[in-house]
């Protein structure tokens, strides 16, 4: 019995085979029929070595940020992101530090870091994200999510993060359709497929839903429909627990994500808002901010209930220095200690 289980447990630890995959991503990366156009975003997820390879700044050759800025401008939505008011005094570097990308909020010297080890047309889509970012903090759109209640901070997280994958998506289109591919073939062979795809439809089903905000709003209601939420859900439930700025431990009534600031969210520098479009739901619904995630949940109701006992035994504290002041009666307190001349007799 002993030698069956163990050779049980053998078969089910086996290395499985991979001569199969090799074979397939060999025919699709070099047969005629099956090219894909997306080879740099199968390349990129392939080679691991290249992806953890430490080498420093010195040793490795940046792609030329300018030729980056030339490309987006072929994009009216590119040109409006990079040369409008909201771009003064913007300044752009590499990083090899940021894990991805970041934009610093600086006044009107604001600043865009972006990760040097990234293949073109992934350096263009994470530039239109962080530039996404500058509009909207110029059009005062940009809030930190940590200023909400925990539901609404969730709620705003998502929101920003599929609306900057939504204005990435944009922008790889109006490229394609001026000859510059490399941004959106490489989103065609990233997660982000879905999405890409939805905005796609949509735009040659009909041309002026680029403008309406149906291909956006499309692309937009997309990213809640994946469990892609899960990771930006777990960044901003750790940052809740950590809260190393005391964001969570401000008692009192916190501002709710209402439509005021959703309506600011869903600008855009050229077309019609994407958020206010009739017939839609409304962005605060509970389908864009409900965690199906365990953990997550879990998580985030210990968030609440923390909150909710500070608040109440706040409450309690200062009920009961109020009560405690009112039943002393100083007339009384005279009257027992000095009592009136023939009391008593």
């Amino acid at each position: 019995m002993g030698n069956e289980i163990d050779g049980d447990a053998g078969t089910f630890t086996k290395k499985p085979k991979t001569e199969g995959f090799r074979n397939t991503s060999r025919r699709l990366k070099k047969g005629k029929e099956n090219h894909l156009n997306y080879r740099a975003s199968f390349d990129w997820r392939l080679d691991q070595t290249s992806v953890c390879n430490k080498q420093s700044d010195a040793t490795i050759a940046h792609i030329n940020l300018e030729e980056l800025k030339t490309v987006i401008l072929k994009s009216r939505t590119g040109k409006a992101l990079l040369q409008g008011e909201s771009a003064n005094g913007l300044k752009i570097y590499y990083d090899s530090q940021t894990p991805q990308s970041q934009f610093y909020p600086r006044g009107k010297k604001s600043i865009i870091a972006l990760n040097p080890h990234h293949p073109r047309g992934d350096l263009l889509n994470i530039l239109t994200r962080e530039l996404r970012h500058a509009w909207q903090h110029y059009q005062g759109a940009l809030v930190n999510p940590m200023n909400f209640e925990p539901d609404g901070a969730v709620l705003v997280n998502r929101a920003q993060q599929a609306d900057i994958l939504m204005m990435s998506v944009k922008v790889a289109w109006e490229l394609k359709l001026v000859g510059e591919s490399e941004a959106w073939d490489f989103m065609i062979g990233s997660s982000m497929v879905d999405v890409t795809r939805v905005f796609e439809v949509h735009a040659r089903k009909d041309f002026r839903s680029l403008n309406n905000g149906e291909a956006a709003r499309a692309a937009y209601d997309k990213f809640f429909d994946d469990s892609r939420t899960k990771i930006h859900d777990k960044r901003i439930i750790h940052q809740m627990l950590l809260d190393d700025q005391g964001y969570m431990k401000a008692l009192g009534k916190q501002p709710k994500a209402d439509m005021a600031l959703f309506k600011k969210l869903g600008e855009l520098p050229f077309g019609r808002n994407y958020l206010t479009l009739c017939g839609k739901r409304q962005p605060t619904d509970m389908c864009y901010s409900t965690i199906e995630d365990r953990s997550n949940a879990n998580f985030l109701w210990f968030i609440k209930f923390e909150r909710s006992f500070q608040e109440k035994e706040l409450e309690m504290v200062q009920t009961s220095v109020k009560t405690s002041a009112e039943i002393v009666d100083f007339a009384k307190w005279v009257f027992y200690t000095r009592p009136p001349a023939g009391y008593g007799l």
